[in-house]
Formats: C-alpha cells, sequence, structure tokens
C-alpha cells in the first residue's frame, strides 16, 4: 500500500518560536515584484506566478497558490521594476498556509545576490 501526499496534508507550525525567528544575515527590503516560478525536478512542468514580498542578499519571500514543499529548488523569473526579467535560483526553506488559499515561501538563494543585483529590484 503506497501513501498518498497533498497539500491539505500540511499543517502549520504552532510553535511561536518559528514564528520569531530571523534567520537571515543580510537586511530584508519590502518590495511588490511580479515572477515566475518552476520546480527545478525532472518532468515538472507547470509554472506557477508569485508575488515577492520581500528580498535580501541572501533570499526572498514570495506568495503563490502552491505550497512548493521545503528543499525544493525554484528558478524564479523576476521582474525588476524597470522591467527586466531575471532568473534566481533558490532553494525552499520554509512554508506558510495563508487564510486566503496561498502560500507564503522564504527561500533562499543558491548563490547570494551581489550589491549591483539588488540595486536592480529595490
Amino acid at each position: 500500500m503506497s501513501t498518498l501526499f497533498s497539500a491539505a496534508l500540511v499543517q502549520p507550525v504552532k510553535n511561536p518560536y518559528f514564528h520569531q525567528a530571523e534567520h537571515r544575515t543580510s537586511d530584508r527590503h519590502l518590495c511588490n515584484l511580479e515572477a515566475t516560478s518552476h520546480a527545478m525536478e525532472p518532468g515538472e512542468t507547470l509554472s506557477w506566478g508569485a508575488q515577492v514580498h520581500d528580498i535580501s542578499q541572501g533570499g526572498l519571500g514570495l506568495t503563490l497558490c502552491y505550497p512548493f514543499r521545503p528543499g525544493t529548488y525554484l528558478a524564479v523569473d523576476l521582474q525588476s521594476p524597470s522591467g527586466m526579467v531575471r532568473t534566481l535560483m533558490v532553494r525552499v526553506v520554509h512554508v506558510h498556509d495563508q487564510r486566503d488559499g496561498q502560500w507564503k515561501l522564504g527561500c533562499e538563494f543558491v548563490k547570494p545576490l551581489s550589491e549591483h543585483d539588488m540595486q536592480l529590484f529595490v
């Protein structure tokens, strides 16, 4: 008998320590940028629209309608305020279910952004 996993089985962590812990080592910049994301797994062909709500040299926070699991590598096509699109590789660190049916993902960059790269997005 095989076990099936679905997004409906994801449960939020209730421990308040996890909601207050800040793991970033670089400054977080609030933003509102359009993005498209897709998993870097064999056979994965779907892309998901996303909204980037904050970015730092070490990672980004995004909201989308699909709960990628922690540890999943994503290619995120991020559009800068000037309209330029850049593909960034990230790894999902944590996922939180939102009341509106969307998911907030905290992701770390595979390669941290340079100061020049940060200037493109903030």
